[in-house]
């Protein structure tokens, strides 16, 4: 993967470069059919300086970027993405969750996993609390499904339907935990493109009707759930949140900025001008 990003970048910079040089030799082809003389008196350094100059911009055209984003007039909204820390963002995160909304560590949720920073950065550890918000949130919403405590010996048994949200903390801080993934009773997570896809839809409308038109952050939700390791890649679910985003927000606003965040480590997977590519053209 590494080499192909190596790859990639090489490939671009020297697609740079020669587009540069040729545009310089059309200015400079003009110079000399105008001002033959001063050609044959400044050839050299000229020559030196368009080389130079098309290094530069080859180099500057291909150096990796850590964000992109994009103002949309209609709708009226903007979209990044950025490589960083979710829970350093301000405004309002998104949080994926089961259908089960299971919150105990280690066991059914990776302490290093989105939902597992959740509740012990943001809730402070505090399970009861998170689950006692979660509760409240679910309080009205239907069950579809109840597991036998024989059948799923931790955590909780009643089962929603994929694509209900629950809306945690306060006004100024919402965490939207969007169920996108059903756990199996081995606690393994798994959900499929459709799952997402209806998913988000159902995040849109939340956040539309609770975010204020504030500002709300995202990861790459999805990344490795069984059923979609090695069958979508993080830059795909990127295009996917931004593709539901806007079909979203053409309906109606949803929010007046959504930050998609890449973690660093798994940024170095995703080639992300071609996300920024993706994204202007939009």
């Amino acid at each position: 993967m590494a080499n192909l990003r190596r790859g990639s970048t090489l490939t671009h910079f020297w697609r740079s470069f020669l587009t540069g040089l040729g545009l310089i030799a059309g200015i400079c082809g003009l110079g000399t059919g105008l001002f033959p003389d001063l050609a044959e008196e400044f050839g050299t350094p000229v020559l030196t300086a368009s080389l130079a100059v098309a290094l530069g911009y080859g180099a500057w055209a291909a150096w990796p970027r850590l964000s992109f984003d994009r103002a949309f007039e209609l709708p009226a909204t903007r979209v990044s993405v950025v490589v960083g820390d979710l829970f350093s963002q301000d405004g309002h995160l998104v949080v994926g969750m089961s259908d089960t909304f299971d919150t105990e560590l280690p066991v059914l949720i990776h302490p290093g996993s989105v939902q597992g920073q959740l509740l012990t950065r943001e809730f402070a550890g505090d399970t009861a609390r998170l689950d006692a918000e979660i509760a409240a949130a679910l309080a009205s919403r239907p069950i579809v499904g109840r597991e036998r405590r024989e059948d799923k010996p931790l955590g909780k048994l009643d089962r929603y339907p994929i694509g209900t949200i629950v809306v945690l903390g306060s006004e100024h801080r919402r965490y939207y935990g969007v169920a996108y993934s059903r756990m199996r009773n081995d606690y393994v997570c798994e959900s499929s493109v459709s799952h997402l896809w209806n998913a988000l839809m159902d995040l849109w409308s939340a956040v539309r009707n609770t975010a204020h038109l504030g500002t709300v952050s995202i990861s790459a939700v999805g990344l490795g759930l069984a059923r979609l390791s090695g069958r979508i890649t993080q830059a795909d679910i990127v295009r996917l949140i931004i593709i539901t985003y806007l079909t979203s927000s053409r309906e109606s606003v949803v929010a007046s900025h959504l930050q998609i965040v890449l973690a660093p480590d798994t940024a170095a997977q995703v080639d992300l001008r071609r996300l920024g590519d993706f994204l202007r053209a939009q």
